[in-house]
């Protein structure tokens, strides 16, 4: 986990590093099914597609979804005066998967993350 949240972080800014260690272990077993296993494999998958990450990054959003995005996740990653949010480092990591995977090949993952989800938003009610 320190391992990943290192690679992460030497390519992108200290505002990325909202999640906690938990967070960071879910993406083992994704990397893993897609035998991404050593240090160096994580790194060039993370090199490859940074521009394009950025990129998204930057694209405003309109302010009624900015400030959903505050209300229900937080101050964390969004910028409110210039409409925009950032991704946690799990997110950098998966849209970098889906990058060079293909969104179809990773919607199971994030079928099994939504069913994680609603388990624990029962639970807390």
């Amino acid at each position: 986990m320190a391992t990943i949240r290192k690679v992460v972080l030497s390519m992108y800014h200290r505002g990325h590093d909202y999640w906690t260690d938990a967070d960071i272990a879910e993406l083992l077993p994704e990397l893993s099914a897609f035998n991404i296993t050593t240090v160096k494999q994580l790194r060039l998958l993370m090199k490859r597609d940074r521009r394009a990450l950025l990129r998204e990054e930057r694209t405003k959003m309109p302010r009624a979804q900015t400030l959903d995005l505050l209300a229900g996740g937080g101050w964390h990653g969004i910028d409110v005066h210039a409409n925009t949010s950032w991704f946690a480092i799990g997110g950098l990591v998966r849209i970098s998967m889906e990058h060079e995977f293909g969104f179809e090949t990773m919607l199971p993952f994030h079928e099994i993350r939504h069913a994680a989800m609603e388990l624990d938003a029962e639970a807390q009610t």
